[in-house]
């Protein structure tokens, strides 16, 4: 099977095939729909028939030519950037051009076969287009605040406040829209009411979790789940000396693991189960932030079974059943 490694940018990508044959072809397209047109063209010229490309997890950037590539039958495969970053050390490649990336990439991808990814059906895809607008919104909402918070001057701040009710308005009504259109989903309805029934998860974090991770009961553990976003620990040893103290590795969906720390905070409160849980590990001397992100990773776990399972959240099977702390 041939191999093509993308580079992408915001306007523009960069793509190396490195046919069965063994031949390496390069060439630059416009990352717009015209673009993809050339990119087919360029393929049938070189007697592609069968693909499999890869590319970067860049911003947003690939979405559009990785739905297009998996429309016309080719296998697609969406990586982290930290993993072509390591292949490229492991590899010595002291250079860094837009040609060179897709190279690069090309040869991860025939040296590992990342696997293939899926996209998106309609309704999860707006999902998430919704909930990252909100979420965009909220975050203009606070940066007005605080403007509105620091200034004096009147005319600035009758400017600001007719901002800010003009984003009330708009969080307002791209919330009633999300909820309309998990209502008109029946799947969507299902997942959202069964995680809503674990302890400290709310409608709006149950929202976010199925619309960055769709397929959250579809990975191949609850651990796999967890390190998708981040939170399972990263261990650093070597020799018989060196034995530096567990951390959580971050290397993952960063904007998950911040909507996953008040519920976390909720759940330590008002879960018994979880409370005994985050109890023992501060017997065991666990600082409060390592507890914290235990609990968070747990809520991921219960999350995984929850979707997995079809079943509500039951903190006895879980957990066990809370026993007081001595």
């Amino acid at each position: 099977m041939d191999v093509l490694g993308i580079d992408l940018a915001k306007l523009t990508f960069d793509a190396t095939l490195r046919t069965a044959s063994g031949t390496q072809h390069y060439q630059a397209f416009s990352n717009t729909p015209e673009g993809f047109t050339q990119l087919a063209a360029w393929l049938h010229q070189h007697g592609v028939t069968q693909l499999h490309a890869c590319m970067e997890a860049t911003n947003i950037y690939w979405e559009a030519l990785a739905t297009w590539l998996h429309a016309q039958d080719y296998t697609v495969s969406v990586v982290n950037p930290a993993r072509i970053k390591g292949y490229a050390l492991a590899t010595m490649q002291r250079n860094k051009t837009d040609k060179l990336d897709s190279a690069v990439i090309a040869s991860f991808c025939a040296t590992h076969r990342p696997d293939a990814w899926q996209p998106l059906t309609d309704e999860q895809r707006r999902l998430r287009a919704l909930m990252r607008h909100r979420d965009d919104l909220v975050q203009t909402q606070g940066q007005q605040q605080n403007r509105l918070r620091d200034t004096t001057d009147a005319l600035v701040r009758a400017s600001l406040e007719a901002v800010l009710k003009a984003i009330a308005t708009q969080i307002t009504a791209v919330e009633r829209t999300i909820k309309e259109h998990l209502a008109a989903h029946a799947e969507l309805q299902t997942n959202l009411e069964l995680l809503t029934t674990i302890v400290g998860v709310g409608v709006i974090t149950a929202t976010k979790l199925l619309a960055e991770m769709s397929d959250l009961g579809q990975y191949e553990s609850a651990k796999a789940a967890a390190a998708d976003v981040g939170l399972t620990p990263s261990h650093f040893e070597s020799g018989t000396s060196v034995r530096r103290r567990p951390r959580m590795s971050k290397m993952g969906k960063a904007g998950l693991r911040a909507a996953l720390y008040w519920p976390a905070i909720t759940a330590m409160t008002r879960c018994p189960a979880m409370k005994a849980f985050a109890a023992q590990l501060a017997k065991r001397g666990k600082p409060k932030k390592v507890i914290i992100g235990a609990v968070m990773r747990k809520l991921v776990h219960i999350a995984y079974g929850v979707l997995k399972h079809q079943t509500a959240y039951d903190p006895t099977k879980v957990l066990g059943r809370a026993t007081p702390a001595t």
